[in-house]
């Protein structure tokens, strides 16, 4: 009995030939791309991408990424939500940072572990401000600006604000904005508000916060001194006397010491009155006239006698309204050096010796 052959008919495979083809190229592109992984010491995992800085990474290997989370899923393997993941975050990555070149390279990312705003640091044994800045990546002068410190020196235990980037640590005073704070010291409204987490709270007065790349004025440095103002001295060869205040108005070495407009107080502006309550100013406010001056003080307990004090009020009763002083200084000779308003002309104060011959005639409201 002779079998009969069997007719292989092609018709059945047409329908699945393209399903084939696809499979096929499939395989194929895994294969390949397995050789160039291996060539390149690659792997599609994002941690082999970081570690690579991001610079090596292919479209063709995104591609070839997005082939395995496709396989992955239509296979139902248990890694194909990571894969899957890892395709989503690497496209996302690649919009964001796409080169001429067609490498995918690291994008700029904030390492949210860094410190911001102001760091907290305890001083150790044997440190001071030179190694505590080098420490922080800080100048010795953004350690000392930052904690009022004039000098480098710093003792154990001691507790410093430092900046976390480098410049300073501010205290935000009531006035303050943003746009003020940088005006003055530096740095930029944007810096400010991220490196101190200020989107939300804003400036609150007392608020110490970083000003990245900040400086401080001059003025405000802890270590600034303030210049000596030398004042213009006129000194006259003979006595300088008012004849209405009598005799004893002899002045000598006059020095003339301002104008001041807006001292105050309860006593009539730019008379002598005024300048002697600014300079005691436990004084009462109803004393009167300069020449009323020692006999209402004396009611009011103050002892008034004819012995001269540094701080005391100088008073005469002589010339119109009388005249009152400040005693800046007793001369070892038995002069004295007074400041007065008033001596003959408003508003300006004056400094000038008394010759000890005329302290005898004044006054003293101690």
């Amino acid at each position: 009995m002779t079998k009969k052959k069997r007719k292989i008919k092609f018709d059945s495979f047409k329908s699945a030939l393209p399903y084939l083809i696809v499979g096929g190229a499939t395989l194929l592109l895994v294969f390949v791309g397995s050789i160039d992984k291996q060539n390149s010491e690659a792997n599609l995992s994002l941690s082999s991408f970081a570690a690579d800085d991001y610079s090596n990474i292919s479209i063709d290997q995104l591609s070839e990424l997005y082939t395995v989370a496709d396989l992955s899923d239509a296979l139902e393997l248990a890694s194909a939500g990571d894969v899957a993941s890892n395709y989503v975050i690497t496209t996302t990555m690649y919009d964001s940072g796409q080169t001429v070149s067609g490498k995918l390279e690291k994008p700029s990312i904030t390492d949210i572990a860094v410190s911001r705003g102001v760091i907290e640091y305890e001083v150790s044994e044997g440190e001071d401000v030179n190694t505590i800045a080098s420490k922080f990546g800080l100048t010795a002068d953004q350690v000392r600006w930052s904690n009022g410190l004039k000098t480098t020196d710093v003792s154990a235990g001691t507790i410093l604000k430092l900046p976390s980037a480098p410049g300073i640590v501010y205290t935000v005073k009531s006035d303050d904005t943003l746009e003020s704070i940088t005006e003055k010291y530096g740095s930029t409204v944007e810096e400010i508000i991220a490196l101190n987490d200020l989107e939300v709270s804003g400036l609150t007065d007392g608020m110490q916060i970083v000003v990245k790349n900040g400086s401080l004025p001059e003025t405000e440095r802890p270590e600034y001194v303030a210049p000596v103002v030398t004042r213009p001295t006129y000194t006259n060869t003979n006595t300088y006397t008012y004849t209405y205040l009598g005799s004893t108005s002899e002045r000598q070495n006059i020095e003339v010491v301002g104008w001041f407009y807006n001292l105050g107080g309860p006593y009539g502006g730019g008379q002598c009155t005024q300048w002697a309550w600014y300079k005691r100013q436990d004084l009462p406010s109803n004393l009167g006239n300069a020449n009323a001056w020692a006999r209402n003080a004396a009611a009011a307990g103050y002892l008034v006698d004819r012995t001269p004090a540094a701080g005391a009020i100088i008073q005469t009763a002589s010339g119109w309204y009388g005249h009152v002083g400040y005693v800046e200084a007793v001369n070892g000779d038995g002069s004295i050096v007074v400041s007065e308003m008033n001596y003959g002309i408003p508003w300006r104060v004056i400094r000038s010796t008394i010759p000890a011959s005329s302290v005898g005639n004044f006054n003293y409201i101690h």
